[in-house]
C-alpha cells in the first residue's frame, strides 16, 4: 500500500511529499528496494540528482539491495543533470553487481550525451547497446536522432534515418516533428513539406497538432510565413488530427507580431478564441507571451484601440486572460469612420461563421463543416 501512495505522489510530481510519507511510515513498515526506487525515480524526474544520491545512500545504509529500475532511475537522474562522469560510474558498478542494464538504461545515457551536445559518444553508447543483442526502440532512436538535429549533426542524422528499417523501428509523430525541424534548420522548406505529405499518402496515423506546430515554426524560421498560415488551414483537413491546439495558434500569432503583421495576427487570436469557446473544445489558453508579443506590437503600431480593445473583449469572453501589464482602452469612440460594432466584428469576418443552433454563437467554419461532414479526407497538397 504504502509502494502505491508513493507511486501516486511521484506520478503527480509531488516528490518531496513523497519523501515525507516514507520518513512517516519509515520504522513502521517493513522497507524494499521498490520503494526506494520509487523515490529515485521522482527525484530523477524533477533534476536532482544529488537528492537521487542521498535516496540510494539511505537504501544502502539500510541494507537493501539495488535492482534494475532503481540503477536505471540513478543513472537517468545524473544523466538529466548532464553528469555524465558520475553515470558512467553507476552503470560500471551495476554490471558489476549482476545487474544487467536494458535498453531503457542505454536510452538514458544516450539522451544525457546528447543533452551536453557529445553526440559522437551517444552512438558508441547506442553501437554497444546493439552489440549486446538489443533492439533499438522508437524512444532511443527519436533520442539520438534530436541530438544530430538540435547539434547540427545532420550527415549522422541522414544515416540514422536511412537505417531506420534496418533497425525495425516504427517512426513516431515525434520522430515526424524531428524530421520537420531538421529540414527546417538545413533551410530545406520544400523537404518538411514533403516529409509531411509523405506520411498522409502513405497513411501513417503520425500526423497531430505537433507535428503541424513543427511545420508552422519551421516556415516562420525561413521566412514563408504565407505558407505557415497555409499549414494552418491544412491541419484542419489531416486525417485523425483533431486541428490545431493552443500552441500552434500561439506560434502563429507569436511569428505574426514579431514581423508586425497586425491584422492577420489579430485574425488568428480570433479564430483561437472561436475554437476555443466552441462546444466540446477542449482548447487551451493562449500562451501569455504570445499575447503580450501580439498587445506590444498592436500599441507600437497605434491600433491599441481599433483591434486591441475588441480582442481583449473576445479573450475574456472565451475565458482566456489578457497579460498583466497590458493596458487595453475599450469603450471609446474609434477614430475610424466605422462605427464601434462594425469595427469590433471585422477581425473574425473572414474566419467565423454563425452556429446553426440560433444561439447567437460563433463557431470557426472549419470547426462546423467538421461537424457536419464527420472526419474530414486527407487532402494532400504536393505543391506546397
Amino acid at each position: 500500500t504504502l509502494s502505491c501512495m508513493l507511486d501516486a505522489l511521484i506520478c503527480a510530481r509531488e516528490v518531496n511529499k513523497g519523501v515525507a510519507l516514507f520518513k512517516e511510515w519509515k520504522g513502521r513498515v517493513t522497507l524494499n528496494t521498490v520503494m526506494y526506487s520509487t523515490l529515485i525515480k521522482g527525484f530523477a524526474i524533477a533534476g536532482e540528482a544529488d537528492r537521487a544520491m542521498d535516496i540510494y545512500r539511505e537504501l544502502r545504509a539500510d541494507g537493501l539491495q539495488m535492482n534494475l529500475v532503481a540503477y536505471t532511475s540513478l543513472i537517468d537522474a545524473h544523466a538529466r543533470a548532464g553528469k555524465m562522469e558520475q553515470a558512467r560510474k553507476l552503470f560500471e558498478q551495476m554490471e558489476e553487481e549482476g545487474c544487467e542494464p536494458n535498453v531503457i538504461t542505454f536510452s538514458a545515457i544516450v539522451k544525457g550525451h546528447c543533452n551536453v551536445g557529445d553526440v559522437d559518444e551517444a552512438f558508441s553508447v547506442f553501437r554497444s547497446m546493439l552489440s549486446r543483442g538489443l533492439s533499438a526502440d522508437t524512444v532511443i532512436f527519436n533520442t539520438l536522432l534530436d541530438g544530430c538535429v538540435k547539434h547540427w549533426h545532420f550527415e549522422l542524422a541522414d544515416q540514422l534515418l536511412g537505417d531506420m528499417a534496418t533497425y525495425g523501428v516504427i517512426p513516431s509523430k515525434f520522430t515526424l516533428s524531428i524530421i520537420v525541424k531538421m529540414w527546417g534548420k538545413r533551410q530545406e522548406l520544400d523537404k518538411a513539406f514533403e516529409a509531411v505529405y509523405s506520411s498522409l499518402r502513405d497513411g501513417h496515423t503520425c500526423l497531430d497538432a505537433q507535428v503541424g506546430t513543427c511545420l508552422i515554426s519551421v516556415c516562420l524560421h525561413n521566412n514563408a510565413v504565407s505558407r505557415a498560415i497555409k499549414v494552418l488551414e491544412e491541419m484542419k483537413t489531416w486525417r485523425g488530427c483533431s486541428g490545431p491546439d493552443e500552441s500552434t495558434y500561439s506560434m502563429l500569432i507569436s511569428g505574426l507580431a514579431r514581423r508586425g503583421d497586425c491584422h492577420r495576427a489579430v485574425e488568428v487570436a480570433w479564430e483561437a478564441c472561436e475554437a476555443a469557446a466552441a462546444p466540446r473544445s477542449t482548447m487551451k489558453a493562449l500562451s501569455e507571451e504570445c499575447l503580450r508579443a501580439l498587445f506590444t506590437t498592436l500599441r507600437r503600431h497605434g491600433l491599441a484601440e481599433d483591434l486591441g480593445a475588441p480582442l481583449a473583449a473576445k479573450l475574456r469572453a472565451a475565458r482566456m486572460q489578457v497579460p498583466k501589464g497590458i493596458e487595453v482602452v475599450e469603450g471609446e469612440t474609434p477614430s475610424s469612420s466605422r462605427t464601434s460594432r462594425e469595427r469590433h466584428a471585422a477581425p473574425v469576418q473572414s474566419l467565423t461563421r454563425p452556429c446553426s443552433g440560433g444561439d447567437g454563437k460563433l463557431e470557426p467554419a472549419w470547426m462546423k463543416a467538421r461537424r457536419a461532414t464527420g472526419a474530414a479526407h486527407c487532402r494532400v497538397d504536393s505543391q506546397a
